[in-house]
């Protein structure tokens, strides 16, 4: 009997043991995991430079050529797109292509050292080149975007003569994905010893509906008051079709071809309306960016019956930004018809010095 009971104690004795040494084991196991989860470098993105420095942390954004990554030692760490060789997230990013193609899920480089995107759907997809990838976790587009500007210039000049002038401009666009708004206006005043040697107003609404991501169709009409060209009123209401080859922050360029209605109301000549035709180009460029900015704008109508009867009206210029949204520009407006009323000329040119402001919602 007391060999049985003394086997028995030894055994309880090696289950305990046994069950001791399972415990350790196991919290060793989650200590090691623990420590593993914490680690600067455990289940973090990676960055690979050109010299073989590696960067870890979370990919947060591409932008601009600038890719911004948050390591467990900087809020925020800033690194040129072009030195970078390799890259690797371990969470699902949204990656957007030179040709707008955008994709979503991790970024890999394989074993034959080709730069991946492993999307859920389609599997890896390959990219080939990083050059060929533009933005990272791009900013979420609101769904109506706003911008324009508004621009004063005002002079008086005193002595030997009195002579004052002032003038006012305006853009508005509303842009949704599909659909754009575009609204112009401006006002042109001048005096000399008190006699009004130039006034005139005009006006334009258009509505773009885009088609595909570049071409679109348009509405359009527009207003025009210039007693200094006879032009009592000119009104004009058409559409056509139009193709956006740049809209980007850097450059923007548009053109546009149709048909209008035109109807002209002279003051001294006879009036006169037809169908015709009508071409318009909008363009803009950051010479030097968020500082110095050229434009031009043209919009033109030809008669159907007559091609030499013609008018056409351009702004061009340059802007010199100031402070934040402020700006100071030089702007030369020409107004053109081909077959003005007779005593009248047929160009008018304005050369304007204004201040202005811009807007982007």
């Amino acid at each position: 009997m007391m060999d049985v009971c003394g086997r028995n104690r030894t055994r309880t004795i090696r289950q305990a043991g046994r069950r001791n040494r399972g415990q350790v084991c196991l919290l060793l196991a989650s200590i090691g995991f623990t420590l593993l989860v914490l680690s600067p470098g455990a289940l973090a993105d990676q960055v690979t430079m050109a010299n073989g420095d590696v960067i870890t942390g979370e990919i947060l954004t591409l932008k601009e050529g600038k890719l911004t990554i948050k390591t467990p030692y900087n809020e925020a760490l800033e690194i040129d797109w072009g030195s970078i060789e390799k890259i690797r997230s371990e969470k699902p990013v949204e990656v957007v292509l030179k040709d707008d193609t955008r994709l979503q899920g991790t970024l890999r480089v394989n074993e034959e050292g080709v730069l991946q995107v492993v999307t859920e759907s389609a599997g890896p997809v390959a990219i080939g080149e990083m050059a060929l990838i533009t933005d990272i976790n791009p900013p979420v587009a609101p769904a109506v975007t706003y911008h324009g500007n508004l621009e004063a210039g005002v002079s008086y000049l005193t002595g030997n003569s009195d002579t004052a002038s002032g003038n006012l401009s305006g853009l508005f666009v509303a842009r949704s994905k599909r659909q754009r708004f575009t609204l112009r206006a401006n006002w042109n005043y001048s005096e000399n010893d008190k006699v009004v040697n130039a006034r005139n107003a005009g006006g334009s609404l258009k509505y773009d509906f885009f088609v595909t991501q570049k071409f679109y169709v348009y509405a359009n009409t527009l207003f025009l008051y210039d007693p200094f060209q006879d032009l009592d009123l000119r009104s004009t209401i058409g559409g056509g079709g139009g193709y956006q080859f740049w809209d980007d922050v850097r450059k923007k360029l548009s053109f546009e071809l149709g048909i209008s209605y035109v109807d002209q109301n002279y003051r001294i000549a006879e009036d006169d309306a037809y169908a015709g035709g009508r071409w318009s180009i909008d363009f803009s460029y950051w010479l030097i960016k968020e500082k110095i900015k050229l434009f031009h704008f043209e919009e033109g109508y030809f008669s159907l019956e007559n091609f030499a009867d013609m008018n056409l009206i351009t702004e061009q210029g340059v802007r010199f930004m100031v402070l934040k949204d402020f700006y100071s520009s030089i702007q030369v407006n020409v107004s053109y018809d081909n077959e003005p009323s007779p005593g009248f000329r047929s160009t008018d040119t304005a050369l304007i010095f204004g201040l202005g402001y811009r807007f982007d919602l």
